[in-house]
């Protein structure tokens, strides 16, 4: 974090503006509003850490980093206990992890998913010694508790609960076991009735910024292949973009699935009891469930609800399938290679360390790579007249622009009939989320339509985006002209305009 730029993008911004709110219960009242599309929990832990800590973007965006090691680290130890070798875990779960691009993504974010994806592990291996040992009181309560939670962390986390009482129901159909599933059942829907009793009702608010359409373009093959491969390790994203093309996504997402088939159905077809006894075989085949499940669930409610197909949504999948990778290789690797990496050798802690040092310098090269918002942008404002204000189309340069005074004059226009024209999907999406920051924080950047007149904005710059068109009706009613057009290099240009009195 420290050899990278460190500007907030879009979404972060929408985080920095509720936890920088002096009244927690206010800021709760703007989630609702549109500007985070989520249950509170996240902002909750992070609001009261920044309120009692640091609001500084470094040391929130470490605790991200944190809790993204410490998910990591509990999958470590976990996946140790069920299928043992230590070192040879060690180096699978740091390959595979660090060339997976996608943790680099969300692992530094100001955002919920390390939240998420530490809550769904505990979750996830706290049902998985529950399916063989039902009678545990405090682990039932543990789940419910972790239930609850990773419903109120994400709304995705409330699929991963339904997907896990689906697990259960299955099991305790193929078992017969009626009353001991019966028992892991409820407090899996008692985790489900706490959300909808605490959150339902402002989930159904929330859901009207969705409307009349996601900003998540539906699922196609590709884009689908592509997005399950994301949430696995690839030797390079360059050379998935060369001419291969959808070779490696698809070679990806087809091997871990015959891996999952192979380690699971043999086990299977011997019958639940031979599952039970076989905890490596239980642990892949939930995980197999729950990933599985989690990718279905989410393609059907994209193309029968609205559109939610996201690699950062399906995040957590990231560890199941680490599971089956782990698993694989622990059933196949026989012979020497076994040996070595179960018998101590001489010098095997310096060629450890090593490792550890080398892998320590890949991430700190790969993260430093990934940059969230497009400060390209930043040179090509620099030359502007700083009387003029700049109205953005889209609230993707807008929010952090505004929001870390990267250049003065940001403003943002409040315009329904053009977003719902846009050919962009993110336009009426960006529409909700720049009304409720106006209405929830009074941010006067934000013009309604009305406002937009000759007597308050008689000369302005826009940065016109291809997709947008934000000024086109204007100007072909002859209301606004275009005084000059400012090329640059990114993909948009700044118009120089004034209103025609």
């Amino acid at each position: 974090m420290f050899f990278k730029e460190r500007w907030l993008w879009m979404d972060e911004v929408c985080s920095y503006v509720l936890l920088s709110d002096h009244s927690l219960a206010h800021a709760q009242q703007a989630i609702v509003g549109a500007i985070d599309a989520n249950p509170p929990l996240f902002i909750d832990v992070y609001w009261l850490l920044g309120h009692g800590i640091s609001l500084q973007p470094l040391f929130l965006r470490a605790v991200t980093a944190v809790l993204f090691a410490t998910a990591i680290g509990l999958f470590y130890r976990d996946i140790t206990r069920v299928l043992g070798r230590p070192v040879l875990n060690f180096v699978v779960v740091t390959l595979f992890v660090a060339f997976t691009y996608l943790n680099y993504t969300l692992s530094t974010q100001v955002r919920s998913y390390s939240l998420l994806l530490l809550l769904f592990w505990l979750y996830f291996f706290n049902s998985y010694q529950l399916t063989s040992q039902y009678w545990q009181p405090w682990r039932l309560g543990w789940q419910l508790l972790l239930g609850t939670a990773l419903a109120y962390a994400h709304n995705f986390g409330l699929l991963y609960v339904a997907i896990l009482t689906g697990f259960f129901g299955v099991l305790g159909l193929w078992s017969g076991r009626y009353r001991a599933y019966g028992v892991l059942l409820a407090a899996q829907l008692g985790a489900v009735a706490l959300w909808a009793l605490g959150w339902y009702r402002n989930f159904r608010v929330q859901a009207l910024a969705g409307q009349p359409h996601s900003w998540i373009k539906l699922p196609t093959w590709e884009s689908g292949i592509r997005t399950v491969a994301d949430l696995l390790p690839t030797p390079s994203a360059h050379l998935e973009a060369g001419p291969i093309g959808m070779l490696l996504p698809t070679l990806r997402v087809v091997v871990v699935l015959a891996l999952l088939v192979a380690l699971v159905l043999p086990r299977a077809r011997q019958g639940y009891a031979a599952l039970m006894r076989d905890a490596p075989a239980l642990l892949v085949a939930q995980a197999g469930f729950v990933a599985v499940g989690a990718i279905v669930a989410a393609l059907v409610a994209s193309f029968t609800i609205t559109s939610v197909f996201l690699n950062r949504y399906l995040w957590p999948v990231h560890l199941l399938f680490g599971v089956v990778v782990l698993a694989a290789v622990h059933h196949w690797l026989t012979g020497p290679l076994a040996r070595l990496a179960l018998t101590p050798w001489p010098g095997r802690v310096g060629v450890l360390t090593a490792y550890a040092l080398v892998m320590m310098g890949f991430v700190t090269y790969q993260n430093r790579k990934i940059t969230l918002f497009r400060s390209d942008l930043l040179p090509y404002l620099a030359p502007l007249n700083p009387r003029y204000p700049v109205f953005y189309e889209s609230a993707n340069y807008f929010m952090p622009i505004w929001y870390q005074h990267m250049y003065p004059g940001a403003h943002f226009l409040l315009d329904w009939p053009m977003a719902l024209r846009s050919k962009s999907l993110d336009a009426t999406v960006f529409y909700h989320i720049m009304s409720s920051l106006r209405s929830s924080y009074q941010v006067g950047a934000v013009v309604p339509l009305p406002q937009f007149t000759a007597a308050n904005y008689p000369h302005f710059y826009l940065v016109d985006e291809p997709h947008f068109q934000q000024m086109n009706d204007f100007i072909a009613r002859g209301q606004v002209q275009v005084v000059r057009v400012l090329p640059t290099g990114v993909n948009a240009r700044i118009l120089e305009c004034r209103f025609v009195r």
